[in-house]
């Protein structure tokens, strides 16, 4: 059996994986591991060709309009790591090649405030913060700016309350108790395959701020 065959038999197998979970495995397997891999018989995959397949794309980056981050790569190595581990589960394998690759630290950067020097800095270089957050006072500017767009209950409901992109688009006007001052985060909007749908989720929270919106 070879590491491609493998791979699609172990996706065929895990039949309680959420759907953005399976469509991350399969993406990483169509797209990275079996191109670099999937002719290799399975128990002839070593460390040295599971490492040869990251060096490569880290050459490949160079080319690459959107390069792969180091958190990427470490996801790539978890899902044929997990891939792995059921082959060792099942008797294919003895041990897992996956386990020992060295990969760049998949830590996220850390974000940094978007000071006035900061501004001045990218203003005359052009050089910007892999992640920065606005102030206060560069929120207040920015809401007072859209103040007339049609969008601008959604900004402010994202500025105030904390919301990620998907649990402001997944708001239903039943999920809102304006007389309590009181929203409800039951829903998100998740990307399936280019198609926009609204999922539940668990556990749900709520914001009781929604005073400083209706204002």
């Amino acid at each position: 059996m070879t590491v491609g065959q493998w791979l699609d038999l172990w996706l065929e197998m895990r039949q309680t994986l959420s759907f953005n979970t399976r469509r991350l495995y399969t993406q990483h397997v169509n797209d990275y591991l079996k191109p670099y891999l999937g002719t290799v018989p399975l128990r002839s995959l070593t460390v040295a060709r599971v490492q040869a397949m990251f060096v490569a794309f880290s050459r490949a980056n160079a080319k690459r309009q959107r390069p792969l981050s180091p958190a990427t790569f470490v996801r790539i190595r978890g899902t044929l790591h997990a891939a792995l581990n059921g082959a060792i589960r099942v008797g294919l394998i003895e041990r897992n090649p996956a386990h020992l690759v060295e990969l760049p630290s998949g830590r996220r950067p850390r974000a940094v405030v978007w000071t006035d020097a900061r501004v001045a800095h990218w203003r005359a270089t052009g050089e910007r913060p892999p992640v920065a957050v606005w102030t206060a006072r560069q929120t207040a500017e920015f809401l007072a700016h859209v103040r007339v767009h049609p969008m601008y209950a959604l900004y402010l409901a994202v500025a105030l309350l904390g919301l990620r992109r998907g649990e402001a688009t997944g708001l239903r006007w039943c999920d809102l108790d304006l007389d309590g001052e009181v929203v409800q985060i039951s829903h998100q909007v998740q990307d399936r395959n280019g198609t926009p749908s609204c999922v539940r989720r668990r556990p749900s929270r709520a914001c009781a701020r929604w005073r400083w919106i209706t204002c």
